[in-house]
This record gives structure tokens, sequence and C-alpha cells, in this order.
């Protein structure tokens, strides 16, 4: 029994991980300490702990997950400190085609003060061939209906993501429309990405299209893998631009990336300290002549991560 689509670690909201994200975003975490263990269990079951410490902000959340299968349901309960969230996949309710299939789920997320500020959500996702579509409709305490679509294609060096937010009720309108175009290859991939901009508000069609425009190249070459960015805010008409690299030196994963437009380069380091712990630290540095920010006592800003796998 696989572990269901609908409880991917990756945001339904979002447009999926894909290779940039390895280069340009993950383990950048500066201004935080995080503590993370992961505990799995013969029958696919998880329990997730995350803590994080905001250095900046002075600010500590944590959040719970335990995930489960019975029979063929699926459950997930997760915690935070503004709630709760109960999710259940009821598995494979229908085939699609030959060897498609159809699976239905529904969760509800409480509030931390009455169960009166629960938002209600009800979907299915369909894997049918190349394709894999998830659509949910979301009631919140607004009295307002959502409903959302994702749907992701592959094929061969080919992939692509759209993903729709639409306000059902209160009239018709769309708040969110995002997605990329890839291509794929041994050596390197190429993504372009559209992001609306301030996908929680309803928009008129000319408001929807004033979002983010986006192009990642991403080229492999032995141990390395180098990472180009470029993104346009159309609504600013401001444009940025990264560069980044991934190697591994000895047993350490290390990662640099340049912001050329804000004149700031990030470093990362990953690597064990045994089987079931992992360690990253990072930090953030201006490279226009001025002097970094101090973090506490600390003369340069710095992210610290542990996680293990018990």
């Amino acid at each position: 029994m696989a572990t269901p689509e609908s409880l991917n670690p990756a945001p339904l909201t979002g447009l999926g991980d894909h290779s940039y994200k390895k280069v340009l975003e993950d383990d950048y975490s500066t201004g935080k300490l995080n503590l993370k263990f992961k505990g799995n269990t013969k029958n696919l079951g998880t329990a997730n702990y995350k803590g994080w410490l905001d250095l900046s902000k002075q600010q500590s959340k944590q959040e719970t997950k335990f995930q489960f299968p019975y029979q063929k349901y699926f459950f997930q309960i997760a915690t935070r400190e503004d709630g709760a969230k109960v999710h259940i996949d009821f598995g494979e309710v229908a085939k699609v085609g030959s060897n498609g299939r159809l699976n239905l789920f529904a969760n509800a997320k409480l509030g931390s003060s009455h169960l009166g500020q629960a938002v209600l959500r009800f979907g299915g996702v369909t894997q049918f061939k190349q394709v894999t579509s998830h659509i949910r409709f979301e009631y919140n305490p607004s009295n307002v209906v959502n409903a959302f679509n994702r749907a992701l294609w592959k094929n061969n060096n080919w992939v692509s993501v759209f993903a729709q937010d639409v306000q059902v009720t209160n009239g018709f309108k769309v708040r969110r429309f995002d997605f990329l175009i890839g291509r794929l290859s041994q050596n390197y991939d190429v993504f372009f990405r559209h992001l609306t901009q301030d996908p929680q508000k309803p928009k008129e069609v000319p408001q929807l299209l004033q979002g983010k425009v986006i192009l990642d190249l991403v080229y492999r070459k032995d141990k390395n893998t180098f990472g180009l960015e470029a993104e346009y805010n159309l609504a600013k008409s401001q444009l940025n631009a990264l560069a980044g690299v991934s190697t591994k030196v000895e047993k350490v994963d290390v990662k640099a990336r340049l912001n050329l437009t804000q004149k700031k380069l990030a470093l990362s380091g990953k690597g064990k300290l045994n089987d079931r712990f992992n360690w990253t630290l990072s930090t953030e540095v201006p490279i226009d002549g001025s002097s970094p920010a101090k973090q506490g006592f600390l003369p340069v800003p710095i992210g610290f991560t542990l996680d293990a796998s018990l």
C-alpha cells in the first residue's frame, strides 16, 4: 500500500518540487534554528516533529504530524499553534481506464479557538497515464466556497503543471493561475513559470496576469549542479536574478547562491553526524562592501538545522 498522492509532502498550493529548488532554494534557512525528527513504522506509518526558532523575530513555532493506514484508508493528524488538521484519504474508489485510478479525500483545518473556525475540504486525485490531477473544494468560515485544480503532466522529457484557484460563491472570480512548463534531460533542465500576485484575493483577468514570470536553467556536470534564475515582477517592473551551485566536498553537500540584484551571497553545508542524525549550516552576507547584519553576539547571521530519522 503506497502513500496516496493526496498526502504528497509537496504543498498542493504550489507547483511541486523540481530540480531548480534543490540548487537555488533548499537548505537556505538563515536566521532560523530548526529541529526535525521523523519516525517510521513497518506499515507506512510516520510520526514527524518540527520545531523552529526565528532568531531575528525571537519567535518559536512547532508542529507535529502523524500519518498511518487503516484497511484501505490513510489518515493524517497534524497540529500547530494556530490549530490542527485532520485528513483522510478514502483510497481508490474507481478505475480510470486500464491503468488509472481515482482516490477521494477530505480534511478539516480546525482553528485554535473553536470549531466554528474550521475550514472544510473535499476532493479527489486522478492518476491516468502521464497525468496526475487534483481537484478540491473548500468551504471556509466566511461562507465562501473555493475550488482548486492542479494538473501535472509528464511525457518523456517534458513536464507541465497548471494550477487554478477559483472563488465559486459571491461572484465567480479566479484568485490564482500558476503554471510551469519544463524540459528535462540528462545534463540540463529548463523551466518557465508564472506565479500569480496575491493569490488569496479574487482578480479580474488583467490583474491575474500581473504576477511574476520566472525562467530557470539547471545544468549538471559530474558531481556539480549549476542553477540560473531570472524573475521579472510584471506588476512592479522589477527584475531579480540568482545564480547557484551545488557540489560535494568530502562527505558534505556544499551550496552557494548569489543574488545578483540584492548583491548577497548565501552559503550552506549539509552533512551527517551518524546514520540517524544530519546537520545543515547556512549563512548569507552582502557582497556590496557593507557589513553583514549581526545576529545577537554573532558577527554574521546563521541558520542551523538538526534532523533525525528514528
